[in-house]
């Protein structure tokens, strides 16, 4: 019975020493590593109806600027796009949104 008491707690501590890595965020050539940092630089919000811009840097050191998009009248509301403003030729939008939120949190 001691043994097995042993075991059972031993078995614990191997698994609570443990953890998986986290999963990184892919989608094209984009790879952003959890745990992300948000940048204290904040810009402004746009004078476009409110679009949020910001900047985090991932566990690999990689820096994304990012938007999410408030446009007056836009289709996407609520969008995140990475790299460039809504729009514009570099932006990329992300289009799993629950898969981003999932592994890298949510953007603030």
């Amino acid at each position: 019975m001691k043994t097995l008491a042993i075991l059972f707690i031993s078995v614990g501590l191997l698994a609570g020493c443990t953890s998986t890595p986290a999963e990184d965020f892919v989608q094209g050539s984009i790879r952003i590593s959890p745990p992300i940092r948000t940048d204290p630089i904040r810009f402004a919000p746009l004078n476009d109806g409110g679009t949020q811009p910001g900047r985090f840097t991932d566990a690999k050191g990689r820096t994304f600027d990012f938007y999410i998009d408030h446009r007056l009248l836009t289709e996407t509301p609520g969008a995140i796009y990475l790299i460039a403003y809504p729009g514009a030729t570099n932006s990329v939008r992300v289009l799993d949104q629950k898969d981003f939120t999932k592994k890298i949190g949510a953007l603030k």
